[in-house]
């Protein structure tokens, strides 16, 4: 297969054009917070040692996870923005540990992923820092706690089930990577797009991102309507939408880097056709996903005057679909904004370099 990304010069040209062929928003409507939010998060990050000198901070601002926090959250401002952009700056330097040696080390992504969900199962009030926890852990640790300081257990079991899904994404990525898991169709067939969606739903993070949007509305859904129809199908039609634009957005920067786990990558294995027609139909996929989700958020309104809801869940869950609207809609912003995805972001990451965060693990 060849895989020619666009010329450096020619990148940002590509993404813009590229993502014109999406027929929902990209979101302006950014938190007057955002500011505030990325100063704090570059403290919080240093604080614990996340950075190494001036220019890794200089290249992580210049990413501008701040601007997707408050895309994510435009309502949002004061603990609660500092809340959302730091694990959203948690999520990047976290999921940039994987981009070398380590994403192909499956026993290591284990231990690593462990060494997480130990942190989560720790008492709250009372659990503390283990030697050599490193400045990932130890950063993990305190935003764990933050977020579930105080929040209703219904919804602090919501909130790891989706953790524990994102966490464990890493360790099949790893296996696929080496080969250690075959395709759906067996260990010959071709990879499809639903197979690359089976295990980017969970791993690109969406479900936690979501789930902020509760508390900081300050509802909690109950869990049967927020695991019945339609809430749970439009859940994942957030994630595919978002899967879809990240891996468009992104795809100039994963052909640079060889990564497998990207939908147009896939699709365009499977058709042999050009780089540009798999994206096109990516984006057909993504644009059919929100319409669906579209007419689906006109209808709740009738089916929970049906149900007898009363006009605290009818606001709950308007809030709510707005959430998912705000988390669509703002990727897709953010995507336009950022360096990650430009020939600038593309070149940080080519020629087997990393990002100076990249290595907090220490992972043998």
């Amino acid at each position: 297969m060849h895989t020619h990304a666009a010329r450096p010069q020619d990148r940002r040209t590509a993404l813009l054009r590229r993502a014109a062929l999406f027929e929902f928003p990209a979101s302006a409507d950014l938190s007057p917070g955002t500011e505030a939010a990325r100063h704090h998060t570059i403290q919080w990050l240093s604080r614990f040692g996340v950075f190494e000198d001036r220019a890794s901070v200089a290249e992580y601002d210049a990413l501008r996870f701040d601007v997707l926090a408050g895309l994510f959250y435009p309502r949002a401002a004061g603990a609660d923005l500092n809340l959302g952009s730091d694990l959203v700056g948690w999520y990047f330097v976290f999921d940039d540990q994987f981009d070398g040696e380590l994403g192909c080390r499956p026993e290591a992504v284990a231990r690593l992923v462990a060494d997480v969900i130990r942190i989560s199962e720790e008492d709250l009030a009372h659990g503390g820092a283990e030697d050599g926890d490193g400045p990932l852990l130890e950063s993990f640790r305190d935003l764990w706690r933050r977020i579930n300081s105080g929040r209703p257990q219904v919804w602090r079991d919501r909130f790891r089930h989706h953790w524990l899904e994102y966490l464990h994404s890493y360790h099949r990525e790893a296996l696929e990577r080496t080969g250690a898991l075959p395709a759906a169709g067996g260990a010959d067939a071709p990879r499809s797009v639903e197979d690359v969606l089976a295990l980017r739903r969970h791993s690109i993070g969406v479900q936690p991102c979501l789930d902020l949007n509760e508390p900081f509305g300050g509802y909690t859904l109950p869990p049967a309507l927020h695991g019945g129809f339609p809430l749970e199908r439009m859940r994942e039609a957030t994630d595919d939408v978002v899967v879809f634009t990240n891996d468009i957005a992104s795809l100039d920067k994963e052909l640079a880097v060889g990564d497998v786990h990207n939908s147009v990558i896939v699709q365009r294995e499977r058709t042999g056709g050009e780089l540009e027609d798999a994206v096109r139909h990516i984006a057909d996929l993504a644009n059919t996903r929100y319409r669906w989700f579209e007419e689906t958020a006109a209808e709740l309104p009738g089916l929970l005057a049906e149900a007898g809801a009363d006009p605290d869940t009818h606001r709950a869950v308007a809030r709510y679909v707005d959430g998912m609207r705000h988390v669509m809609a703002g990727n897709l912003g953010w995507s336009l904004r950022t360096a990650r995805y430009d020939e600038q972001g593309t070149e940080a990451v080519s020629g087997g370099r990393q990002r100076p965060w990249a290595q907090l693990t220490g992972a043998q």
